[in-house]
């Protein structure tokens, strides 16, 4: 497989296909969350009191409103990042396929799919059991730390290094279960959408199909890779940037909303409220936006290129 000839033609895709960055942006958004002193909880409670009751009340509502939206927020996040999956899989298949461009709004219908569905069971089926069998290796792991129960610094000592001993080969385990893992899912997901089979067909055919090309796509994994390291690096003068300019937004409107509030409320905390409210949000707005959208483009990139890939290597002969 030419993998160079891959990424160049990913490169192309990206930029003359705009309609997927709608995708990729949604992906990046959903690919992607203390407790405090005494002090701080005395402070909270002395300024509450303060607030007349009728602002109190409606602070509650806010509150539960707001744990309300973030359920809400979770669940349709959920559903936005398998769709948004699908149908950057399905539209830039189709595209090499066929040299035609969908809309986003026919993105969206292929997209919403049963394949989405069985991407969220992909993703189910491996993690669950994953996370769940590294948990108990962790806990045995950390077994040994019971000694300091017996009060013996001696025991205490033996059964922390014990632990550390223990858990340092789990911790080993689970970073090449995660590379696996890594490699393996671009050719779980692409099957399952493309060749519209179930979970575990998609799951068995995938693994197939990564063995039996195992120089090849292990080469295309080190290349994503790498990067992606070379992308998070170039990001970090462009973040500090965006949080220079949100933290001079947020802080400018947040001082003028607090100043308007204690016009109203002299004695309470509604200003400072009234502040975080108005400054946090475009703080985030101003870093996220950004950021989310040049992730976007990164995404679509990585994405199409799996895409690619796996149309090589079955154009190639590998039995799926």
């Amino acid at each position: 497989m030419d993998h160079g000839k891959v990424l160049k033609r990913a490169w192309d895709i990206l930029w003359r296909y705009r309609a997927l960055w709608v995708f990729g942006f949604i992906l990046a958004l959903t690919a992607g969350g203390g407790g405090g002193g005494r002090g701080s909880n005395t402070w909270a409670q002395y300024s509450f009191e303060r607030i007349p009751p009728r602002i109190g009340g409606i602070l509650v509502a806010i509150g539960i409103s707001l744990a309300c939206l973030v359920a809400i927020l979770i669940i349709t996040a959920a559903i936005a990042r398998y769709v948004a999956e699908t149908a950057l899989i399905q539209m830039v298949d189709g595209y090499e396929e066929t040299g035609q461009k969908q809309t986003v709004g026919e993105g969206f219908r292929l997209g919403w799919s049963r394949s989405a569905f069985r991407l969220f069971l992909i993703d189910l089926v491996i993690g669950v059991p994953t996370a769940l069998i590294f948990i108990l290796l962790l806990l045995l792991a950390a077994a040994p730390l019971l000694l300091w129960l017996t009060k013996s610094t001696v025991a205490g000592v033996l059964g922390t290094a014990m632990a550390i001993g223990l858990g340092l080969p789990v911790i080993l385990l689970a970073i090449i279960v995660a590379v696996v893992l890594s490699v393996l899912k671009p050719f779980f997901r692409r099957v399952c959408v493309l060749e519209g089979l179930g979970v575990t067909e998609s799951i068995r055919q995938g693994y197939t199909m990564v063995t039996q090309n195992l120089k090849d796509v292990g080469l295309m994994w080190l290349i994503t890779l790498g990067l992606r390291i070379g992308w998070a690096i170039a990001m970090i003068p462009i973040a500090f940037l965006l949080f220079i300019v949100g933290t001079a937004l947020g802080g400018s409107l947040a001082f003028v909303a607090g100043g308007l509030a204690r016009l109203f409320f002299l004695k309470s905390a509604a200003p400072w409220i009234t502040a975080a409210m108005v400054g946090i949000p475009i703080f985030i707005l101003v870093i996220a936006v950004p950021l989310s959208f040049l992730s976007g483009l990164f995404e679509t990139f990585i994405s199409s290129t799996w895409t690619l890939t796996y149309r090589e290597l079955h154009t190639e002969g590998t039995p799926v």
